[in-house]
């Protein structure tokens, strides 16, 4: 979809307005132009959403406008290509894990483990068995409903993962590299104009260079000149089925004063991954320890790569383009390939459990 932004005008800036005002988020009017009350509001939407706060309406945060008109009752939820999504699946899914039928995280997205939970509590309840949340299914699963009980399975499986058996090596290791953006969405621009996306794949080229030394199989989300969607990567990385999924991004601020690293992983109100927690959490840490940046921590986030795929996947924003000093930076291969190193480092240690420095200083030399 084409972005909507400060400055436009017409029916589909209108839309925006009215959704935003129907959830009680703050605006003037419903004018059909875009101004700063509009962008504001955007804005406070994204944040209460786990999106990035750019106060621009893009795919992400369209889909999730959209979603947050729905109330569970409202239609029937079953299985579609594209996926139903919305706040109605996300509560269908929240009330079905806390009975004990596992739908996996409460994302939104009405899939494949969330109809086998629908079609086994219909089994357990004696209703028919198709899958199908419709009024009857809807009815008996609120009064059914229990606020207060343990967490949910997902929660346990995570927890159970993240205390498995590591690998022994990165030999045979599926992971997606995704550098961000791409020529159709440029992203962050520099001083000197060189675009978020132009840095996020050199950064993401060595990477998938020194994976593939260690032995693993690096897939790179998108190519020098494509820019698939989020649900894109995330449909790709399902498809090659990777352990593990690193987004690289660059920051930017009005401020020229902002600088640092920030990692995200997948999160609700609801619900944290840890899995995801954890990688982010070795990659900004490492990436600071390295270049004395600023570290801005790790937050939950639901924008669509993170909530769609199914391995643990994170976004680490390695920088701010808009800082004098740590952009010019961001722009020289030596530095780009000392982030391409603790990146690299951050899934050894994520995926095995500790360094690997003598492998780790080879591929880097």
């Amino acid at each position: 979809m084409e972005l909507i932004r400060i400055g436009q005008a017409g029916p589909e800036v209108e839309d925006v307005q009215r959704r935003l005002g129907d959830l009680g988020f703050p605006l003037v009017e419903a004018s059909g132009v875009f101004d700063e009350a509009t962008q504001e509001s955007v804005r406070a939407f994204q944040q209460h959403r786990g999106l990035p706060a750019d106060g621009i309406v893009g795919e992400d945060t369209w889909r999730l406008l959209v979603g947050a008109s729905y109330r569970l009752g409202d239609r029937m939820l079953y299985v579609t290509r594209p996926l139903l999504h919305g706040d109605d699946v996300r509560e269908l899914q929240r009330r079905l894990n806390r009975l004990g039928f596992d739908c996996g995280y409460d994302d939104g997205l009405y899939g494949q483990q969330t109809f086998d939970a629908v079609r086994d509590f219909q089994l357990n309840v004696g209703l028919d068995v198709d899958g199908i949340a419709g009024p009857g299914t809807v009815d008996v699963l609120t009064r059914l409903h229990r606020q207060h009980q343990a967490a949910p399975a997902y929660v346990a499986r995570e927890r159970e993962q993240l205390r498995r058996t590591r690998r022994s090596s990165l030999a045979g290791a599926r992971i997606m590299i995704d550098p961000a953006h791409g020529p159709d969405d440029p992203g962050a621009v520099a001083r000197d104009r060189a675009a978020e996306h132009e840095v996020a794949w050199a950064i993401a080229s060595v990477v998938e260079g020194q994976l593939a030394a260690l032995g693993a199989h690096a897939v790179l989300s998108r190519g020098p000149a494509t820019t698939p969607t989020p649900s894109e990567r995330a449909t790709h990385a399902n498809r090659e089925d990777v352990e593990a999924i690193l987004s690289i991004h660059l920051n930017t601020d009005r401020s020229p004063a902002a600088c640092g690293v920030a990692g995200y992983h997948f999160g609700t109100d609801q619900f944290v991954s840890e899995r995801g927690r954890a990688l982010a959490e070795h990659a900004v840490d490492r990436i600071v320890a390295a270049t004395g940046t600023a570290n801005c921590r790790v937050h939950p986030a639901t924008s669509a790569l993170l909530r769609e795929s199914r391995a643990p996947a994170v976004i680490v924003e390695v920088g701010f383009l808009s800082h004098p000093q740590e952009g010019a930076a961001l722009l020289s291969s030596e530095y780009q390939r000392l982030i391409a190193g603790e990146l690299v480092d951050a899934l050894v240690s994520f995926l095995l459990g500790h360094h690997a420095p003598e492998e780790l200083a080879a591929v880097r030399a």
